[in-house]
C-alpha cells in the first residue's frame, strides 16, 4: 500500500502536475490522521471495555462479600434476640415482676447471654482500596460502602464495652456469678469435642438460694450490664449494619442491572 501511494507521487511529480500533487498530498495527510484517529478510538474503545469488565467483577465480588456478610448478621441478631428475649425474663424475675419455675429459670440463666461473634469480611473492599480499583466504583457506591465501614469501627466500642466488663472483672466477679448461677458454657454439638465441665462444689447452689441470687440488686445490675451491652449491639447490626448492607446490594443491583 505505502509502495503504491509511493509511485503515484512520483507520477505528479514527474509529469509537472503540482498542483495536484499537493492536493494529493494532503489528501493522504488527511487519510494517515483519520487511521491514526481510528486507532486511538479503537484503542480507547478496547480500555473503556476492559476498565467496565473489570468494575463489573469488582462490584459482583463486592456483593459476593456482602452478601456473606449479611448471612452472618441475620445469625447473629438471630442469637442476640434470642438471648436477649431470655434475658429479659431473668431481669423481670430478679425484680419480682414476673414469677418463673425453678426448671424453666435454670434454662433460661444458660441462654441468656449469647456467645457468638461477628465477623465481617471486608478483604475485597480492602484489597480494591490498595489497588487503585475502589476509583472505578460509582461515587453512589463508595460513600454506602464508606458509611458501613464507619459503622463497623463505631460498633466495635459496644464490643469493646463488653469485653470490659469481663477484662477488667475484679476478684473474677463475673465468673464467679455465673458459676453460683450454674452457668455452663456448652458448644454447639457439631463443635463439642469434649465432655461438659461441671461447676465447681465451691461455686454450686441449692435452687432456693440461686433463686434468692437472682434477685439480689448487685445481680440484677452486673446482669443488666450485659443485656444492655447485648441490646445495643441487636440494636447496632439490625439497624445499621444490616440495614447498610442491604442498601448497598441493592444498589449494585441496580448499577449491574443497568451495565
Amino acid at each position: 500500500m505505502i509502495k503504491f501511494f509511493r509511485n503515484i507521487r512520483r507520477t505528479l511529480i514527474n509529469q509537472g502536475k503540482t498542483s495536484k500533487y499537493l492536493k494529493y498530498a494532503l489528501g493522504e495527510i488527511v487519510l494517515v490522521v483519520i487511521g491514526i484517529l481510528l486507532a486511538l478510538q479503537i484503542n480507547n474503545w478496547n480500555e473503556h471495555r476492559k476498565e467496565e469488565a473489570s468494575k463489573k467483577k469488582l462490584m459482583l465480588n463486592i456483593r459476593a462479600e456482602l452478601m456473606e456478610n449479611k448471612l452472618r448478621m441475620e445469625g447473629h441478631i438471630l442469637g442476640l434476640h434470642n438471648s436477649n428475649m431470655v434475658l429479659s425474663k431473668v431481669l423481670q424475675f430478679s425484680t419480682g415482676s414476673l414469677q418463673i419455675p425453678m426448671d424453666s429459670l435454670k434454662l433460661y440463666l444458660n441462654d441468656m447471654q449469647h456467645n457468638g461473634e461477628l465477623a465481617i469480611l471486608t478483604s475485597v473492599q480492602e484489597e480494591a482500596i490498595s489497588s487503585g480499583k475502589f476509583v472505578m466504583l460509582s461515587d453512589t457506591v463508595k460513600q454506602n460502602l464508606s458509611i458501613l465501614k464507619d459503622y463497623m469501627e463505631s460498633r466495635n466500642a459496644i464490643q469493646d464495652r463488653g469485653r470490659q466488663l469481663y477484662i477488667y472483672d475484679i476478684d473474677n466477679k463475673f465468673d464467679k456469678l455465673w458459676a453460683k448461677l450454674g452457668l455452663v458454657y456448652e458448644p454447639p454439638e457439631a463443635l463439642k469435642i469434649h465432655p461438659t465441665i461441671p461447676v465447681h462444689p465451691d461455686f454450686a447452689l441449692p435452687d432456693d438460694e440461686i433463686a434468692t441470687l437472682v434477685k439480689d440488686g448487685e445481680t440484677f445490675l452486673d446482669l443488666y450490664r450485659v443485656y444492655q451491652n447485648q441490646y445495643s449491639d441487636e440494636i447496632w447490626v439490625k439497624f445499621g449494619l444490616e440495614t447498610i448492607t442491604n442498601r448497598t446490594i441493592d444498589l449494585i443491583d441496580k448499577e449491574l442491572a443497568e451495565n
